[in-house]
C-alpha cells in the first residue's frame, strides 16, 4: 500500500456521506452512508426472541428493525444457558463459564419471549433480516472492547513481533476475567497513555449501554456506533494517512473533536477544508472511480476488463483479457490474471461483497503460473479487513471465497430490479415478444380497446400484424410503454 495516503470526506450533500481512502486517483477503500439508509452494523439493541428454529439451530429476534433479526447458535453467548441470569449478568461472565459450545442447542439457551442484548453483524439484504450476535464488541479508534469474553489479541496487520509483544503486555493489564481487548492496526506505536484513554472511553460506552437496559421498555436501541461519517473516518484513519480533506466546516470540527484531539501532535494528519464550488470527489478526480462501483464491467490496464454479476446465491466475477498481448497465450493469460487479481480484490472491498464470491480467471495450463496467481490474489485479499476465507485455485481457473459483509459499501437500497428484464440482464427479442402478445390477444374478449406494449413490440405489431387483426374484426389502437417488457401487455 502507498506510503502516504489521503482521506477524503464528502459531507456537503445532506443526502449522503462518502469517506474514501485515496492513493493518487485510485480509491483504495470506501465508507458510504445515506440519509435514508444508515447501516445498523455495530449497534446494540434490546430484543425479544419471537421464534426458535431448532432445524436451523437459530432464533429470530425482534429488535425494532423492519424484519426480525437472525441469531444462530454460533453467535449466542454460552452464558445464556443459565436461564436465571439477565442479559447484563450473562455478559458479566467469562464465556468459559457457560456450557461447552459444542453441546449447546438453540433451545438450551433461548426461549420465546426472552429478552436479549444483540449486536448487528450484518445489515438486512435482499429481503433477509439482519444477522445478530449476543457476543458484544465495541470499537474505538485504537482498541476493541468485548465484555463477556477473554480473548485479548493484536491485529494481524501489525507485523512487528516486538510491537505485538509490547501491545499484548499492555492489554493484559486491561483484560479481566470477564472482558477482553483487541488492539487495532492504528494502535501500533501508540503510548500506554493513549491506549488507556481509548480503553476508558470504551468502558464508558459499555456502562451507558448497561444503564440503558432498564430505560428501554421492550425493544430498541441501547447504544449505537458513532455517526456514520466519524465511523468511516475512524476505520480508514491509518498511520500512513498524511492528510484529511473535508468539504464543510461542520465535518472538520466533528472530526477534530471526535478523533484528532486525542492523537499525538506528531502523528496527527493535516486537516484541510475544501471550499470550492465543485464536488470534492470531482475536484480530486476520483468521482469517475467512484461511479465504476455501480457498473458491472470494470476496465483494466492494458485493455482487459472484469465483469461482476451479483445473484441471490453468489457473486460471479469473470476476467476478460481484451487486447492484452504478452507473447504466448500462457504469458498473456498470466499477465491479464495478475492485473485482474489486484482489481478484483479492490472491487470486493469497495462494493462490500458478501457471501460466496467465485472468480473465473483465464485458464492457464502451467501449474507454476496458477500458483503465482493464487499467491498474488491471496496477498491482495489480505488487505481486506473483513473476515474472509478463500479456496485453492482450481485447474479450470475458478477460485472461490467467502466474505462477511461489513455494511460499508455503496447504497444497495437505492438499487431496484430492472422492470424491463426482471433482473436477468436480458430481454426477449421484439418478434418473440410480439408473438406472445398475439397469442394472448387471440384468447381475449372483447376485440376492441387500447393495447399498450413495449415500443419495440409495438413497432413489430404495427408493421407486420396489426392489419391482419383489423381485417379480422378487431379495433385496436397501439400505445408504447417502455416500462413494459417485451411480451407483456396492458389491454385497456
Amino acid at each position: 500500500m502507498t506510503s502516504s495516503l489521503l482521506l477524503v470526506v464528502h459531507a456537503r450533500d445532506p443526502e449522503e456521506s462518502r469517506v474514501a481512502l485515496v492513493s493518487g486517483q485510485e480509491i483504495l477503500e470506501l465508507r458510504w452512508s445515506g440519509c435514508n439508509e444508515v447501516s445498523m452494523v455495530g449497534n446494540l439493541y434490546k430484543g425479544i426472541v419471537t421464534r426458535l428454529e431448532p432445524g436451523l439451530d437459530a432464533a429470530f429476534v425482534d429488535f425494532g428493525g423492519r424484519r426480525a433479526g437472525f441469531l444462530h447458535i454460533d453467535y449466542v453467548h454460552p452464558g445464556y444457558s443459565q436461564k436465571e441470569l439477565s442479559p447484563i449478568e450473562v455478559l458479566s461472565l467469562p464465556e468459559e463459564e457457560g456450557d461447552s459450545e459444542e453441546s449447546l442447542r438453540i433451545e438450551d439457551c433461548l426461549e420465546v419471549g426472552q429478552e436479549v442484548i444483540v449486536q448487528v453483524l450484518r445489515d438486512p439484504v435482499r429481503g433477509k433480516g439482519a444477522t445478530l450476535s449476543t457476543s458484544i464488541s465495541i470499537a474505538g479508534r485504537l482498541l476493541v472492547f468485548m465484555p463477556g469474553l477473554h480473548r485479548s489479541g493484536v491485529s494481524r496487520r501489525i507485523e512487528s513481533e516486538e510491537e505485538r509483544g509490547r501491545l499484548k503486555a499492555i492489554l493484559e493489564a486491561y483484560s479481566g476475567e470477564n472482558e477482553s481487548v483487541i488492539a487495532r492496526t492504528a494502535a501500533a506505536g501508540c503510548t500506554e497513555t493513549e491506549l488507556q484513554r481509548d480503553f476508558q472511553q470504551l468502558q464508558n460506552r459499555w456502562t451507558e449501554v448497561c444503564n440503558n437496559w432498564d430505560l428501554v421498555e421492550e425493544r430498541g436501541l441501547l447504544g449505537g456506533e458513532l455517526s456514520p461519517r466519524i465511523h468511516g473516518v475512524r476505520d480508514l484513519l491509518l498511520p500512513n494517512v498524511s492528510k484529511i480533506v473535508v468539504d464543510t466546516v461542520e465535518a472538520s470540527e466533528e472530526i477534530q473533536e471526535a478523533l484528532l484531539l486525542d492523537m499525538p501532535e506528531d502523528q496527527r494528519p493535516e486537516l484541510e477544508i475544501y471550499q470550492g464550488s465543485r464536488s470534492l470527489f470531482e475536484k480530486l478526480d476520483i468521482e469517475r472511480a467512484y461511479q465504476l462501483i455501480f457498473r458491472s464491467r470494470v476496465p483494466l490496464e492494458g485493455g482487459g476488463s472484469i465483469v461482476i454479476h451479483e445473484t441471490e446465491a453468489l457473486t460471479a466475477i469473470d476476467i476478460n483479457s481484451g487486447r492484452l498481448d504478452r507473447g504466448s497465450l500462457e504469458e498473456t493469460a498470466l499477465a491479464a490474471n495478475l492485473v485482474a487479481a489486484k482489481e478484483v480484490a479492490r472491487q470486493i472491498r469497495l462494493r462490500d461483497l458478501g457471501g460466496i464470491v467465485v472468480v473465473d480467471f483465464i485458464d492457464m495450463r502451467q501449474v507454476q503460473n496458477r500458483r503465482i496467481l493464487e499467491s498474488e490474489f491471496r496477498a491482495h485479499l489480505g488487505e481486506d479487513r473483513a473476515r474472509l476465507k478463500s479456496a485453492r485455485l482450481a485447474s479450470f481457473g475458478l477460485m472461490s471465497l467467502t466474505r462477511r459483509r461489513l455494511g460499508t459499501g455503496p447504497p444497495r437500497a437505492s438499487e431496484h430490479t430492472c422492470f424491463t428484464c426482471g433482473g436477468s440482464g436480458t430481454i426477449a427479442n421484439h418478434h418473440m415478444g410480439a408473438f406472445r402478445v398475439i397469442r394472448r390477444l387471440r384468447a381475449m374478449e372483447p376485440r376492441k380497446g387500447r393495447l399498450r406494449v413495449h415500443p419495440g413490440v409495438a413497432h413489430v405489431l404495427e408493421a407486420e400484424h396489426l392489419a391482419t387483426f383489423q381485417g379480422g374484426g378487431w379495433e385496436l389502437s397501439l400505445e408504447s410503454d417502455p416500462q413494459l417488457a417485451p411480451g407483456e401487455m396492458a389491454f385497456l
